[in-house]
């Protein structure tokens, strides 16, 4: 009983013991940096396992010599500037109508803040359409040249789920434009009959259906022209999936995309399909957390199907299409979204009453993070993470890093693999009281040193007994 004794007052003791710097982490990666005569400054790149065994904001990562000292360190994004295109938009000036027959010659000029036109964009409230349009462009409004002579505008929503109202134009410095739509008006056969009845005395001599004829003329709103732009991006980093699961809901008409991620930084994601000509709405979602919504976010959906019992919140909605029809040719797979890191996302495809899209894949993309810090001559490094409750280091690195970098390159260096810390026993402790803030810990502490005095007082009792009385 002597042992148990002595066990039960070191675990109480070691509640109280002093933890060591790095005990609060559950696991470690080695800093694989080559042996150096002098300083420097390292960084390394956050992995997968770092961002899963971490909570969002990474107050729980910590740098470590071979002596236990803290070494200070600081997060960056890693920026990689690559050349991307967008569109700016401007409204072209209107300088005259003229129809010729059942087609229009719009006559429309660049305002002079503009510069050089790749497209035009064609405006109307219409649907169910085809319309042949030929451009001429003038840089001086005398002398014309052809630009375009077949090109086409289209909505095929009573047949399929595309549209196109962009005219792509070649390489050119016109000012002014000479657009030709060409079947201003169109006849086509209405779904409706006429019907007319004859009657003799009465009596329905004869019948006949008619087929009525209906003119649609062909509106324009508007017509705005623009130029892509080359801009410089942050180019983003292509993460690992941990999983994916793909449900079809028949009742809401939907495609359902759960993806579980290592709760890397996600900004992006991209759905993978072989499928052509179609124009979705797309959903995605994020587990809805307990208790009071995020203040300015969608309130949760309760999702029908195998996933009726969880809750999702929406944060964020789009477009995906993929047009490739003719000359045509569009594509926009994926949707953005600010910088999250959840353990899944949720897709959802709203197909109505189109066929359902096939799906190869789902490709994550988001930033990537590294970590500098100051590495001294002859040490050796260790990364430290995975801690519920450890707060946010106050270092002045991040000032010192920074001027540090505008004359000098970090050197890149690798990481080893992912070791539990033999230390973490006092980290698993909920305060830093350690188990003497476990009532059940105590509770059982208490009863065992209850016995054990219980019987301890009962065996001397036997001994006083024992004795020989005078």
């Amino acid at each position: 009983m002597s042992n148990l004794a002595a066990l039960v007052i070191w675990l109480v003791l070691a509640g109280d013991a002093p933890e060591g710097p790095s005990s609060s982490f559950h696991f470690f990666k080695k800093v694989e940096r080559a042996p150096s005569k002098q300083e420097g400054i390292a960084s390394f790149t956050l992995d997968s396992e770092i961002y899963a065994n971490t909570r969002n904001g990474l107050a729980d990562l910590r740098i470590f010599d071979e002596t236990g000292a803290e070494t200070p360190f600081q997060l960056e994004t890693v920026f990689k500037n690559r050349e991307e295109k967008a569109r700016r938009n401007f409204e072209m000036v209107v300088v005259g109508l003229r129809p010729e027959g059942n087609a229009m010659e719009i006559h429309l000029r660049l305002p002079d803040s503009a510069g050089e036109a790749n497209g035009l964009t064609f405006a109307t409230p219409l649907r169910n359409y085809e319309r042949k349009v030929s451009i001429s462009g003038s840089t001086d409004g005398k002398k014309w040249e052809p630009l375009v002579s077949n090109g086409i505008i289209f909505d095929y929503s009573q047949h399929m789920d595309i549209s196109s109202r962009d005219i792509l134009l070649p390489k050119n410095t016109c000012r002014e434009f000479k657009i030709t739509v060409s079947d201003l008006t169109v006849e086509s056969e209405s779904p409706f009959r006429a019907l007319s009845k004859t009657f003799v005395d009465a009596k329905e001599e004869r019948k006949v259906e008619l087929t009525v004829l209906e003119r649609r003329p062909f509106r324009i709103n508007g017509i705005s022209g623009w130029k892509e732009e080359q801009i410089k991006a942050i180019s983003l980093t292509t993460h690992p999936l941990a999983g994916m699961q793909i449900v079809e809901d028949t009742t809401e008409k939907q495609t359902l995309i759960t993806v579980r991620t290592h709760r890397e930084p996600l900004m992006k994601l991209t759905v993978e399909t072989p499928s052509r000509n179609f124009s979705r709405r797309i959903t995605v979602r994020v587990a809805a957390p307990k208790g009071p919504s995020t203040s300015g976010a969608k309130p949760a959906t309760r999702l029908g199907g195998s996933e009726g019992k969880k809750e999702w919140l929406t944060i964020a909605e789009g477009m995906i299409e993929n047009i490739s029809f003719l000359e045509q040719k569009t594509e926009k797979v994926l949707i953005d979204f600010p910088e999250r890191r959840e353990d899944e996302f949720q897709i959802v495809i709203h197909n109505e009453d189109n066929p359902r899209l096939e799906i190869t894949g789902v490709r994550a993309e988001g930033s990537t993070l590294r970590a500098v810090f100051l590495a001294q001559a002859g040490r050796t490094y260790h990364a430290f993470y995975g801690s519920d409750n450890a707060e946010a280091p106050k270092y002045d690195a991040g000032q010192v890093i920074a001027n540090l970098l505008k004359n000098n390159q970090p050197m890149s260096v690798g990481l080893g693999k992912q070791t539990d810390n033999p230390d973490f026993f006092f980290k698993a402790t909920p305060s830093k009281r350690g188990i003497l803030d476990n009532w059940l810990f105590l509770g059982t502490a208490i009863g065992i040193m209850v016995i054990f005095l219980g019987w301890s007082l009962f065996r001397a009792g036997r001994r006083l007994e024992s004795l020989p009385h005078e």
